[in-house]
């Protein structure tokens, strides 16, 4: 991994680029964007015949205000709340899991058909191949892929094949087994009875197989897919939308759904009058029996005593007494609704069942609105609760305003305690007087007066529930939902948004495209190769002597082999480059680095040293790698003698001369490797070696050994005039080059130049063919009698 100064350092390098060659860089590897992209391609047109096509649906509702219908409290008090029902309330509903798991019960979705394609398995919705009866009360794995091959009228193969997870339980599937039309096929994970299904045809070249589903997933299936927003600010309406590849089980969903809410809403503003006509027939029950008793009562005493009437003090008294015995029993009643009502107001469930306050003739506006307030805002608790969690802000604000909600209607049931409570001390303190006087009357017409009364509350009370009771029933016959569909979902009204062909390809084509742009950028990131001379123009400290073009031959001596060669050409112009750095008026010695093997360091010098030679310049090659010498193999010549036997005083400088048959070329070998190259070299004896050298040759050219592994390629680098550093295109590092750089620096050679190595134009940098010399190259094959091989003939001359 880099560190990161050496990003910092990269990114700076990076600004440096030229943009043109990168350019040229990608335009090298057109043929990558050409296979790519078309590959691309293929991967679009292929995913959209595997995606199943997709349609979306919609229906729309209309929210209306409250206002719209007959409500309870209008009813009873004529009490207009007023106010419009908020969209978001019913947009909650429409997402609740209840309303969208009731939709998806009133769905067929307990078994899945498939029949297998070319692309895509086509799924199939309504009308299936055969019928399958599921046994309720058996298990059945939900989610396997069951195979369906039929065999005759009366029999079929049944094949299930593959692996599942299934509640974290592994299944690895391999059945085949045969079953009957109509005779239940049982297992220990399954338990259905399949029949024929005469409305469907069924094609002998497709596969069928069905899936047992888990109903439950299906809500989270539908719910995943649906849409619900209102139309606008200014509009209550409710657009629901939703993508599916089945048409025809999106609108009935979205029908399902919308009835469900529908329903929902209805039964929701029912609850008050069916509350209402629930308690009133409790009451009515027990009234009935007492007004039966009191009846008979009634008529049996007249009949006994003989009184047909009472008398006219009597009949004031009497009503007298009825009036306020029956404002007794309507406050007490009054009592006993505030007592349960101060009790229910805190649980939402007994809320739901509480009766309206002026079902008992209480007339207070305020405490009628509270009610049905708390009773609206804990049914939209519930129907939110199953959308958003308690820490929803939406539910915190929600409880804020019931608690809000409780406290005024508990403020408002205290007063009305207090002042019930009142009320009943004055009707009592009225019933004491009344009674006073019933005391002065006949004791028949007490008794009479005592029956009567209690049969005229009773009669008046019942005529009073009954009245109530039709009104509660009115009510409920004449509620409708908040709520209409406006346009319901249809097949016809289906809107296909995708797969797209054009956009899929389009997507390909760019991610094909981006394929190698994207390793083209990796790669250059991530390789830190010289790529060209531009690159070591802008890296090295050092000047670039020339580039020496790749060789396409066979040979390891091209500029005698091919003349006429590009890359004898190249060499051609190291040789003009060389004598215009050579200023010396004696024999010149140049030695050949390079920092890590395998540079090409020992085919330059030998090129270099015959490209010279062939100027009637005498030239000696020396192979001065004591540790891994190659000299010798190419020149097919044993190393038994050479530089390290003359630097150990084996031999005298003229034994370890060979000559070649390159008139002016001489060479020497390596020779035998010894224990200590770096003492050897640098023993004193190396340096009578050059001076015997200069004394005999114009030129001198040391092969060296890679200078980044050892110290030797350093210790001969100080005897030479010119050092020349081999880098390999596309093989040699930048860390190299800042290796070169740190010699130049601290000057530990001299005339320090570098040679380009194995160019080969790729459409970017500074290379030989870029200015147009290649067109005046001619191949030529290698001649069948090789001039290296009569060259390097390995004789020795003295």
């Amino acid at each position: 991994m880099r560190n990161n100064d050496e990003i910092v350092d990269y990114m700076s390098e990076m600004e440096n680029i030229d943009i043109k060659s990168f350019l040229f860089r990608i335009l090298s590897k057109w043929y990558w964007f050409v296979i790519f992209g078309f590959l691309g391609l293929c991967m679009g047109y292929l995913y959209t015949k595997r995606k199943a096509p997709t349609y979306n649906m919609t229906t729309t509702v209309l929210v209306k205000d409250k206002d719209n219908g007959v409500s309870m409290d209008k009813v009873f008090d004529g009490l207009d709340l007023g106010g419009k029902t908020s969209v978001q309330n019913h947009i909650f509903m429409l997402q609740s899991n209840v309303l969208n798991q009731e939709a998806v019960n009133n769905l067929n979705l307990d078994i899945s058909w498939f029949c297998s394609g070319i692309f895509k398995d086509n799924e199939l919705y309504n009308l299936f191949p055969y019928n399958v009866i599921l046994n309720k009360n058996a298990k059945n794995l939900k989610g396997v892929n069951i195979n369906i091959s039929q065999i005759s009228n009366s029999s079929y193969w049944l094949e299930i094949d593959g692996k599942y997870i299934k509640n974290g339980i592994n299944y690895d599937f391999n059945t085949r087994e045969k079953g009957e039309f109509g005779v239940p096929f049982e297992s220990n994970l399954f338990n259905f009875t399949i029949t024929h299904n005469k409305d469907f045809d069924i094609q002998k070249d497709k596969q069928y197989y069905f899936r047992i589903n888990d109903v439950t997933n299906w809500t989270s299936f539908f719910k995943g897919r649906l849409s619900i927003s209102q139309v606008d600010e200014k509009t209550d309406g409710i657009i629901l939308s939703i993508n599916e590849t089945v048409t025809q089980r999106g609108v009935d969903y979205l029908n399902a759904l919308t009835d469900a809410y529908l329903k929902y809403d209805l039964d929701a503003k029912n609850r008050i009058s069916d509350n209402t006509i629930r308690f009133i027939d409790s009451q009515i029950q027990n009234i009935v029996d007492s007004l039966k008793i009191t009846g008979n009562l009634f008529t049996e005493f007249r009949s006994k005593k003989g009184i047909v009437d009472l008398s006219q003090e009597a009949q004031q008294v009497a009503e007298r007494l009825k009036l306020l015995q029956t404002e007794k029993e309507l406050a007490q009643r009054k009592m006993d609704y505030f007592k349960n009502l101060q009790n229910y107001m805190n649980d939402a469930d007994q809320m739901k069942n509480i009766a309206v306050p002026s079902v008992l003739g209480i007339a207070d506006a305020g405490l009628n609105a509270l009610v049905i307030k708390l009773g609206e805002l804990y049914n939209k608790k519930s129907s939110m609760s199953f959308v958003v969690k308690e820490e929803n802000p939406a539910i915190k604000i929600l409880n804020n305003e019931i608690a809000t909600c409780i406290n005024s209607l508990g403020e408002n049931i205290k007063n009305l305690l207090q002042n019930t409570r009142i009320e009943l001390q004055n009707i009592n303190s009225q019933l004491k007087s009344v009674e006073i006087k019933l005391a002065a009357l006949p004791k028949t017409e007490q008794q009479l007066i005592n029956i009567k009364r209690t049969f005229d509350i009773n009669n008046e009370l019942y005529t009073f529930l009954l009245q109530k009771r039709a009104e509660a029933a009115i009510t409920s016959a004449s509620n409708v939902p908040d709520a209409q569909i406006l346009d319901r979902a249809t097949t016809d009204t289906a809107v296909f948004i995708g797969p797209k062909v054009q956009l899929n390809l389009l997507i390909g084509l760019i991610i094909g495209l981006a394929i190698p742009f994207i390793f083209i950028l990796l790669y250059d990131y991530f390789d830190d190769s010289i790529k060209s001379k531009d690159d070591l123009d802008s890296f090295s400290k050092v000047p670039v002597l020339g580039c020496v073009s790749h060789n396409k031959i066979k040979s390891e001596t091209p500029v005698i082999d091919n003349p006429r060669s590009e890359i004898a050409e190249t060499f051609r112009g190291l040789r003009y480059k060389i004598h215009k750095i050579n200023r010396l008026n004696g024999a010149t010695v140049f030695a050949i680095h390079s920092v890590f093997p395998n540079e090409g360091k020992t085919f330059n010098a030998l090129n270099i040293a015959s490209i010279l030679a062939m100027e009637n310049k005498k030239v000696l090659l020396v192979g001065c790698d004591l540790r891994k010498p190659r000299l010798h193999k190419i020149f097919k010549h044993k190393n038994e003698n050479g530089l390290s036997t003359f630097l150990v005083g084996h031999h005298k400088f003229e034994e370890i001369i060979c000559s070649t048959l390159l008139e002016n070329l001489s060479y020497v070998n390596s020779g035998p490797i010894p224990h200590n190259p770096s003492e050897l070299i640098g023993n004193g004896e190396f340096k009578d070696f050059i001076q015997k050298a200069q004394e005999s040759f114009d030129y001198i050219i040391l092969d060296n050994a890679p200078v980044g592994l050892v110290t030797d390629g350093m210790i001969v680098g100080l005897h030479a005039h010119v050092n020349m550093f081999i880098i390999r295109q596309d093989h040699s590092k930048k860390d190299q080059i800042k290796f070169i750089n740190q010699v130049k620096e601290e000057n530990s050679l001299k005339q320090m130049s570098i040679i380009l190595n194995d160019t080969i134009y790729n459409g970017y940098g500074s290379s030989y063919r870029k200015y147009g010399y290649g067109s005046y190259y001619h191949s030529e094959k290698l001649v069948k009698t090789s001039l290296r091989d009569k060259m390097f003939s390995g004789n020795s001359k003295s």
